[in-house]
This record gives structure tokens, C-alpha cells and sequence, in this order.
């Protein structure tokens, strides 16, 4: 096609739709005990799915994480789960042998929360989906690839379950962060679908969470991301029904500081301007920006409520009208493949003004590059926000961001060691003081909260940043599903103070 297309990489520098797969790393103890033959012999006749170990043909590609800053962590074994008893199972059996474990769904988590030295419990083979009216029930491995091809219903179905644009990532992991995406601003986030879970607790007993069955838990279970509590392992959601039967699509790039820094302020008039119709991610580089925009309306009226980016001098256009389910596809990102990154997230309630942004991007303009073209860096606008997700008070479910009226991302990424000497390999030192220094002159201008989907191991205060003012009460779900703590990890939910 004539425009560029925004990859992964280009737009979110990282694997994510806006959120990560269930990924968490638990643990029993500080490092892992090595098992016998005897042992790993014992979890295999408890299961109806198997145990891949090194040497096995799929073992690189199911244990390498997501996230090269991390591929130093590999696990001994990576235990496919075929259902729940099967994770009930590996469960009992990792704290039987002292063997620490981490969950992994769609394996996009942005940190270190799905690798393990010990085992990896993958639900990946866990993905069944089914549509009973407005129903939607699906296993704990479906990823957003497997519902783009089940929604549309070859072409005429009418119902959606909002989510990411990222076709690898986990619904389950999407849902219990939140769930932020293109359509969350007028059908709101996955996690607000939710309707019912069903979860693998610490003692390996599986229980249900809704409105009326452990109503604490499902709360929880609503933005207080995977694994805090116990391994979900199917989900029930009520589907919303598509607005519109067409769409408009928009690729924009600009070139140029002023053009650049213009994008990104009228991104935002025409965000402020139709909430919940126009959605899209806006994405400023050292020397261009790109934005990718949906209208839930036809090209005559997109075309005007898009006015402000069409006139600014030499932008690049590409704006389509499409069947709706063309427009979701259009929509999809195409995978990438795992490099080393870092993501940092920031929420504003207040759309950001000139001088902020404008001295954000005179930050990322000097991106410490050296010529490296695996050396990348941007600064993101993500109006995957407001609208029908501020409908709902911030007490609501465990997901606290409601008022915020955008995301603001920034991301770098580089080249990864050939071989890691480390369990993480560290930042490069300049790359670093760049994205500090960009956190630094954006924190002014947001609430100081992040994104739990996009994990960030460079917050100090990430309890408060993912979980505001509902933490308290995280605690005591904490307290009350995994009193001994079975589910930790660095930014695991900690216990109550």
C-alpha cells in the first residue's frame, strides 16, 4: 500500500495491545531447587497435556520470553496445560518440590513477570472460544488473532468484545489489567465485558468468580492484573454490539518539528472533540510522527471532524471508508519479532499542551541512535481512553484510570547481547538517561499513574502508579486468596500493610 503501515515496533516499541498476556512470575522460595527425573517423571502422569523440556524441538520458541532483556531466565521446563486440573496439578506439584514457576499466556508481558528459572506454567493450548447469543466463553490461551477470526462471523456478525490490536496477545492477561484498545472508548475495556472467571487457587481448588460469586475476587480480578491471585483459566463476557456498519480509517504522516509537534496537538482536538467516534495512536519519532485513526462514521464526516491533521502543510493521507470488519482488521498490528525493550506509561487527565509536548519531543529528537537502526525511540499518544471507560467510577473494578483522558507511552529499544550474562541485561546507560529525562519533563503534565499492563521495572512507586487509590483493597484480596504469598514477583500485589 502506498502509506507505511505502523508496526508494533514503530508504534508501542514492545509486543502489546495495550496489554500483555497473563503473565506472572510466582515463586516459593528465592531460587529455584533443580528436580529430580523421578519428579519431573511424577508431574507428567498428573497431566493431560505434557511437559517440553530443553532438547525438545518447541522448547526455544514456547520458554524465550517476549521481551530479549529477559532471555538470559529460562526455565527447566514449560508445562502445556490442557484445563484447569492440569494446572491445579503443576501448581501442587511446584510448591510440593519447591520448584519456583511463573504463568504464561500470551507471553507478551513488557517485564519479568513470566519467566521463571523453574517452570513455566503455559495455557496456551487452553484455547477454546464460544458464542452462545451474546455470550462469549473462552480459555485462558485465546489471544486476540483467535477472536478477529471468530467475531466477524464471516462478515455479518454484529457483536465485539473490545481488545488490543495485537494479534498475539492473551485475552486473559488483557482482561485482568483492564484491557485498553481502539474500541474501549465507546464499548469500554475487555475487563468490563467480563462476566464470569473461573481461577486455580493457591491449595489447587478451582473456584468461580462473578457479580455474585466471590464478588471480592471478581472486583480483583477487574485490573489487578494476572496471577496475583490465582491462575484464571476461562472467562465469560457479554459482548457489546458494533454501532456502525462502516467505518473510516486514516494513516497520516508528518515530517518536519513544527508538523510533528502540530500532529500530535490536533490528535488531540479531534480526540476532545468526538470522544467516543474517533480513536487512534499517535507515535513521535526523532524526525517524523505517524498517527493511525478510526471514525466510526462515513468518509464525508470523517474528513471533517479530521480537518485539523488534514491541514497542516505537507502531511501524508491515506483515509479509506470500510465495512466494519474491514476496519477491525485494518486495525490489527503486524507481529514483530522479540527484541530487547522498555516501555514507560504516564496518564493524563488533561490533554497535553503545546509546551509539554513540544518539549517532549525536543527530548526524543535527540535519541542516543549512534547509527544504530535497532536502536529506536519514540514518545506515544494512545486515545484508547475516555468515553465509555470514564463512565465507570474508579471503585468500580480494580482498573483505577478511569478519568484519564489519554495515555502517553514513551519506548526505547536496542540491540540485545548475543549471549546474556545476566538474568537482565541492563539498559544501555545513554538510553537510559534519554528515557528518564523524558519521564522527567512528562510527569509534570499526568497523574504520576501507569498503565499494569505495560509493567515498568523502573517504577519506584509502581503500586500506587498501577493501582491509585484501590491498592488497599487489592491487598485484602490478596490477603484472602494467597495468605502465604504462593504468587509473587517484583511488582506482584504485596501484602496488606
Amino acid at each position: 500500500m502506498p502509506m507505511p503501515m505502523l508496526s508494533r515496533r514503530e508504534l508501542l516499541a514492545a509486543a502489546g495491545l495495550a496489554t500483555a498476556g497473563l503473565a506472572v512470575s510466582c515463586t516459593t522460595t528465592p531460587a529455584a531447587t533443580r528436580s529430580s527425573e523421578t519428579a519431573w517423571a511424577d508431574l507428567t502422569r498428573q497431566l493431560s497435556g505434557s511437559v517440553v523440556r530443553p532438547g525438545d524441538p518447541d522448547f526455544g520458541e514456547l520458554a524465550t520470553p517476549r521481551n530479549l532483556r529477559f532471555a538470559a531466565t529460562m526455565p527447566e521446563a514449560v508445562v502445556l496445560c490442557a484445563d484447569p486440573d492440569d494446572v491445579a496439578a503443576t501448581v501442587s506439584w511446584a510448591r510440593k518440590t519447591n520448584t519456583p514457576f511463573a504463568i504464561r499466556g500470551g507471553g507478551h508481558n513488557y517485564a519479568d513477570g513470566s519467566s521463571s528459572r523453574g517452570i513455566i506454567i503455559s495455557t496456551c493450548r487452553m484455547n477454546s472460544t464460544h458464542i452462545d447469543g451474546t455470550t462469549l466463553r473462552v480459555g485462558a490461551g485465546v489471544r486476540n488473532a483467535d477472536l478477529g477470526n471468530l467475531l466477524p462471523q464471516g462478515g455479518n456478525g454484529r457483536l465485539l468484545l473490545p481488545g488490543g490490536n495485537c494479534p498475539r496477545v492473551g485475552v486473559a492477561g488483557l482482561t485482568l489489567g483492564g484491557g485498553i484498545g481502539p474500541n474501549a472508548p465507546w464499548a469500554g475495556l475487555t475487563a468490563d465485558r467480563l462476566r464470569r472467571a473461573t481461577m486455580v487457587t493457591t491449595g489447587g481448588s478451582i473456584v468461580t468468580a462473578s457479580a455474585t460469586e466471590n464478588p471480592d475476587l471478581f472486583w480483583g480480578l477487574r485490573g489487578g492484573a494476572g496471577g496475583n491471585f490465582g491462575v484464571v483459566t476461562d472467562l465469560e463476557y457479554e459482548l457489546v454490539e458494533v454501532p456502525v456498519t462502516r467505518a473510516t480509517t486514516g494513516m497520516f504522516v508528518f515530517r518536519g518539528d513544527e508538523a510533528v509537534l502540530a500532529s500530535g496537538l490536533a490528535f488531540q482536538r479531534v480526540r476532545s472533540a468526538a470522544e467516543r467516534i474517533a480513536t487512534g495512536t499517535w507515535s513521535g519519532r526523532p524526525d517524523f510522527s505517524k498517527l493511525r485513526v478510526q471514525v466510526l462514521a462515513g468518509e464525508a464526516d470523517a474528513r471533517d471532524l479530521l480537518a485539523p491533521l488534514l491541514a497542516i502543510p505537507g502531511v501524508q493521507a491515506e483515509i479509506t471508508e470500510r465495512p466494519w470488519w474491514d476496519s477491525y482488521r485494518w486495525y490489527v498490528v503486524d507481529p514483530s519479532a522479540a527484541y530487547s525493550f522498555w516501555d514507560r506509561s504516564l496518564y493524563a487527565d488533561e490533554y497535553l499542551s503545546a509546551d509539554a509536548l513540544g518539549a517532549a519531543l525536543e527530548v526524543v529528537r535527540r535519541l542516543p541512535a549512534n547509527g544504530d537502526p535497532e536502536r529506536t525511540g519514540a514518545v506515544g499518544l494512545f486515545g484508547w481512553v475516555g468515553g465509555a471507560v470514564s463512565d465507570i467510577a474508579p471503585a468500580a473494578t480494580a482498573y483505577v484510570h478511569r478519568p484519564a483522558r489519554m495515555l502517553i507511552e514513551m519506548s526505547c529499544g536496542w540491540r540485545t547481547p548475543p549471549d546474556p550474562s545476566t538474568p537482565v541485561t541492563p539498559v544501555p546507560a545513554d538510553m537510559r538517561d534519554w528515557m528518564e529525562e523524558l519521564w522527567e519533563v512528562l510527569l509534570p503534565h499526568t497523574t504520576g499513574r501507569s498503565y499494569q499492563n505495560f509493567p515498568d521495572p523502573g517504577l519506584s512507586d509502581w503500586a500506587s502508579a498501577y493501582y491509585g487509590d484501590n491498592l488497599v483493597r487489592l491487598e485484602g484480596v490478596k490477603a484472602t486468596w494467597d495468605p502465604e504469598g504462593v504468587f509473587t514477583h517484583s511488582q506482584g500485589i504485596p501484602p496488606p500493610r
